[in-house]
């Protein structure tokens, strides 16, 4: 029976940016009126990074002791301190890299061992116990190409030798030597190798896929619906409304029940009290309250109403959103399109990001955007160079060349919408989109040929079915740990 899923990552990131949004809009109505670090996560980041791609050969055979030091080993392999010393260094390196508040980010200057992540761990341990952790999952999946007699055709051993040189050895930690990292990159590429063989082997049939929709049918699912707030403010009488007003005014707007009146609703409230904006800028504004085949997401206060199976068409809600004791926001929202299964399909995108923190405005966000285009323009304008001008100038870190793949239309903004789901859109093309964080040069790969709720559902059940494979795996793997060895491995060599 397939398993409900926790709020994913990306679902999280749908629902912030939404309050964001929403809260962003009820900043300007006023004005108007007025680590934790998942560190395993992270590690599976930067080894996916150092990935060679095409087959790699079997050719890892198990090494003598290195340093006299086994911290981790099965029956066929084993990894030492030092080489361990090596995957909390990448772990270390990574982190340093990714990470958004300074604030979390332990000083480069100071060992690791004197500085503290928490009360009780330091973050020498801290990473040190985040490469334990990877280690035995590379020895599990190793372990497991060993037992299956999983053959890659190329010679592993060349690639961790190539990769060798991709590293700053200058930064290792004291002891690291280049035979420690290629026979840690050896067993890195072995597991990689051999998970992705994991995941070609698994296959799903139409029944698997409609049986999983069954039990899980409101991640599958988008509706429709429309909603406007009132942003109040009761800690002043000047260039706001008070809560009271808010509440009669939604009270009022509730009242609508269909788009077209909704919509009208609006304009006339926004020409009542807002008699020096635009037509132009109104109907704008309010095109931009219409929310078209919207996915569920765990938590968000409307999502949960407008899927919870218990409204129909033409109904609406009201919904306080305080941010304290005197300000925040009343929503009216309106149900256009009950929850369906999404029959969309989704696009693979890369995208260049330039926040406004950096750049200091939108406008200057905008001119460097414009600027590192033109370089690109003036190139062979290849995916691949897209993606390597990403890398480089990208200040989102969370991606490889700044790929997003299987983006659905409920997941980015209206006028993101409106330019990846035109029909005349072809690989290739690009322009400058705004965003909730700044400014971003984006990329047209493609359009999927699998509708979206198919693509989540073969997810999902992948995942669940390599789970259960890995979870025997490293039963059968049965690895031992020494915890006195364990303290050996160093992080950096400051």
């Amino acid at each position: 029976m397939a398993k409900k899923r926790k709020q994913s990552e990306k679902q999280q990131r749908m629902a912030n940016a939404r309050r964001a949004e929403r809260k962003a809009a009820a900043k300007a109505e006023r004005k108007k009126q007025k680590h934790k670090k998942a560190v395993i996560w992270i590690v599976v980041c930067v080894l996916i990074v150092a990935i060679v791609t095409g087959a790699i050969t079997w050719g890892v055979k198990t090494k003598p002791l290195t340093h006299l030091f086994s911290v981790e080993k099965t029956e066929h392999y084993s990894l030492s301190a030092s080489e361990l010393s090596f995957y909390a260094w990448q772990i270390y390196q990574q982190y340093l890299f990714s990470a958004s508040d300074s604030s979390t980010v332990p000083d480069t200057d100071v060992s690791l061992a004197e500085q503290y992540y928490d009360s009780d761990t330091t973050w020498e341990k801290y990473f040190a116990d985040a490469a334990v952790d990877y280690a035995k999952r590379i020895l599990t999946l190793c372990e497991a190409a060993y037992t299956e007699g999983f053959e890659p055709e190329t010679d592993i051993t060349a690639e961790a030798q190539e990769s060798v040189s991709s590293f700053d050895s200058t930064t290792f930690p004291k002891g690291v030597e280049e035979d420690d990292v290629i026979h840690a990159m050896e067993l890195y590429f072995t597991a990689v190798e051999f998970s992705a063989e994991m995941e070609n082997q698994i296959t799903l049939s139409d029944a698997d896929l409609e049986g999983y929709y069954e039990e899980n049918a409101q991640d599958m699912q988008v509706c429709s619906y429309i909603c406007f707030g009132f942003a109040y403010d009761d800690s002043t009488d000047s260039y706001s409304i008070t809560s009271e007003t808010a509440e009669e005014d939604a009270r009022d707007l509730r009242h609508c029940t269909t788009k077209e009146v909704f919509e009208s609703w609006v304009t006339d409230y926004y020409k009542e009290n807002y008699s020096s904006l635009e037509d132009e800028d109104i109907a704008e504004y309010v095109d931009s309250l219409y929310m078209e085949n919207t996915a569920y997401i765990e938590g968000d206060s409307i999502s949960e109403w407008a899927f919870s199976g218990d409204v129909s068409v033409g109904e609406s809600t009201i919904i306080t959103e305080a941010d304290d004791d005197e300000t925040g926001t009343i929503l009216v929202c309106l149900l256009l399109s009950e929850p369906e299964r999404d029959e969309s399909y989704p696009v693979n995108l890369r995208q260049i990001l330039f926040t406004t923190d950096t750049y200091g405005s939108t406008e200057d966000a905008q001119a460097q955007a414009e600027s590192v285009l033109e370089a690109w323009q003036s190139g062979d304008q290849t995916e691949d160079s897209f993606a390597n001008y990403a890398n480089y100038y990208s200040e989102d870190t969370s991606t490889d060349g700044g790929l997003y793949e299987n983006v659905s239309g409920s997941e980015i903004l209206s006028d993101w919408k409106n330019w990846f789901f035109d029909d005349s859109r072809q690989t290739g093309d690009v322009t400058i989109l705004e965003s909730s964080y700044g400014v971003c040069i984006v990329y047209y790969v493609s359009l999927e040929e699998t509708p979206m709720w198919e693509i989540t559902a073969s997810e999902a059940l992948a995942e669940e079915y390599y789970n259960d494979q890995y979870e025997v795996y490293q039963e059968q793997a049965d690895i031992e740990v020494s915890s006195f060895f364990q303290k050996l491995i160093k992080v950096s060599n400051a």
